[in-house]
Parts: structure tokens; sequence; C-alpha cells
């Protein structure tokens, strides 16, 4: 987890209702009414500020399917501006400096959604934007992801009037050979798929650019504003939730451990399994949970290899994720692959092409 990034605790992740209209305003068919009754949104009311995530998302991807339209994320994150996100967005353009914009959003962005985070990384003279929806829960994000990248993008090259360049692109979903030409047109960089994480790519020189847009004496007004939002939209939650926020795929990944979590909690690890104790649980169990959730996610991707997919839960042998699955399903991680794919819910395999670019 990035220094300084908030995480909300809820169980159930909320995301502002402004995301829902804005979608419907973009999509503007009589689908969308439609849509709307389905997935539980049929009285948006102006009196409802916050709706379920999940949902949001479902909705989004159906939406994309019944319109035939499998870039309809990228192509609504370009027609949407500052407003999406009121005072966020607005500080984002009036933010002293490019770095310090793209820190804020991510800062920020509990205030309009959760159990997601957005964050700056430096990779030395290359900077990026990573986005990553925390709820493994969600399987099919598609349309989210891309929409999210893509917003960032746009509010970058209102910022900087269209002189911020990008290097490359990363998406952790499957390649849609029908949305190339929208890649290119929108992202002018290369652009890769079943990629660990969603990312965009550019010279960190570029981060001490000044907003060519915007106006920076609303700048504290805004940011005032944003901040009593914030912290009217963090919850307690139980310490249980807190630690299972912690619990991502990159955490999963890179390993990390009861001691390491607790530091990032800023508790001792004996703290940790304390608490924990009074909440009838362990770190085992949720790391475990944690991990059998994300596993599932995993290995409906038809072109990860079982190796690869035990190293992205922190495994270091397949044998030890063979073994987790036979306690979590009662069979091989091939053969439940298998038996989702004769569901219908694997992944398609892609070219060899795209393939290999899992195991870089």
């Amino acid at each position: 987890m990035t220094p300084g990034i908030k995480r909300n605790t809820r169980t159930e992740p909320t995301i502002s209702r402004h995301f829902v209209t804005s979608l419907c305003e973009a999509v503007n068919d009589d689908i969308v009414a439609d849509g709307l009754r389905r997935f539980g949104f049929a009285d948006l009311s102006p009196d409802i500020a916050r709706v379920p995530f999940r949902p949001y998302i479902a909705l989004f991807e159906w939406l994309a399917e019944k319109l035939h339209s499998p870039c309809l994320g990228l192509q609504i994150s370009q027609q949407t501006g500052p407003e999406t996100l009121g005072a966020i967005g607005y500080m984002f353009l009036g933010s002293p400096s490019l770095e310090m914009a793209i820190r804020n959003l991510g800062n920020y962005l509990l205030a309009v959604q959760d159990n997601s985070e957005l964050y700056l990384g430096l990779d030395g003279e290359y900077a990026y934007v990573h986005y990553e929806i925390l709820d493994n829960r969600i399987r099919t994000r598609r349309q989210d992801s891309e929409y999210s990248m893509g917003y960032v993008w746009h509010l970058m090259k209102l910022f900087s009037a269209n002189s911020c360049k990008l290097t490359m692109v990363e998406f952790e979903h499957d390649r849609s050979q029908a949305c190339d030409a929208s890649y290119h047109r929108i992202f002018h960089a290369p652009t890769l798929f079943q990629r660990r994480f969603n990312r965009m790519h550019f010279r960190a020189d570029q981060l001490s650019m000044e907003p060519q847009s915007g106006d920076p004496h609303l700048y504290p007004i805004l940011e005032a504003q944003v901040r009593d939002v914030v912290d009217r939209a963090e919850t307690s939650g139980s310490f249980a939730d807190q630690v299972h926020t912690q619990l991502t795929p990159d955490a999963l990944g890179s390993g990390m451990r009861a001691k390491a979590i607790a530091a990032q909690l800023g508790i001792s690890e004996s703290t940790l399994h304390r608490r924990l104790r009074l909440e009838s649980t362990t770190f085992k169990q949720l790391f475990d949970d944690a991990a059998k959730s994300h596993a599932k996610y995993l290995i409906a991707q038809n072109t990860l290899q079982i190796g690869v997919i035990a190293r992205r839960l922190g495994y270091a042998e397949t044998a030890c994720l063979t073994r987790a699955f036979y306690r979590w399903f009662d069979t091989s991680p091939s053969k439940y692959r298998a038996s989702l794919k004769e569901q219908g819910y694997v992944q398609n395999r892609q070219t060899r092409r795209d393939s290999w670019l899992v195991s870089r």
C-alpha cells in the first residue's frame, strides 16, 4: 500500500451516485432504463449520495454487452469532464503541479469510491498511475478499469493542455481487438494486456508541469471541502475488515504476511493477532480467504499458467498452490479450471503474442 492513501473499511463498498447518472447520460439509450431496474438503481433521487459499488460495475459490463460496445468505458472516459468528480475534479485541474494533482486524486478517492486505490508510482526516470479495484469479488471489471484509466488520462491532458505524453499503458484484462483503434487514438502509446496491474507510464519529468487549465486560487478552498467529505465518509468498521482490506492482490503476490500487514496498520504483530482473536478470527483465516478469492479470479483467466498463478498468490512452488486448491475446492487447479470452462466461466484463449506478455 502506498503511504498516504486511505482505504475504506465498509464491508459493502459504495460509489458516488454521479458515476451512475453520468454513465446513463453518456449512453442515452432506451436500454438504460432496463439496466437501472435490473441492477437496483431504479430510484436515483437527488438525496441519494452513494450507491452500491458492485451493482454499478455489473451495470457497466451489462450495458457494454447489450450495446455491443466493448470499448464503452474507454469511449465514455473521453466524454466526461471534471464535473463527474465534482470538487475533486476541479481540484485536480487547479493543483500546483501534475504530481500533486495525481497524488490528490489518489488520496481523496475515498470521497467518491470505496475499495479501490489510485496512486502515483516512481520508477527511475519514469512514473506511472496505478488503478485497482480491491474487492476480489468483482471479477469482470474491464469497463470500469478502462473508464477509470481513460478518465484520469483525460484529466491529465486537460491539466497539461495536451502536453503530457504516455510511454506505455497496461491493463489486467484480456485484449479486445475491436478496441485497438480506440486504444491508439486515446493513449497514443503501446497498450499491453493481461498484465498484473492497470497502469499508465510516462516520463517522470512531466510531473513538474504546472496547470494550464483550472483556477489555482480555488485550490485551497476545494481541498478543504474534499477533506471534509472524506472525513465524513470514513467509518470505523471491524478490525478484521481493516486487515482484509490490506490483503490486496499486490500484497498476496509480494508474499506479505502478518508482520508486514501489522506494520502498514501501524501496530505490532502481536497486537494484530490479539485484536483478531477478540473478533473470533485469525490472520491465517483472513489470508486464506483472500487468497482463495483471488485464486478463483486468476484461474478463470485461461491464458495464465498455473505456475504464474502460484507466484501471483505468493506461493514459492506450484505444489503449494495445488495443496491449497485441494483444501479450498477438493480438486487440483487444472481440474477446477476445466470445470469452470465447462460452465462457460473461463476467458477465451488469446493469441500467442498476448500470452507471452503474462509471464513477463
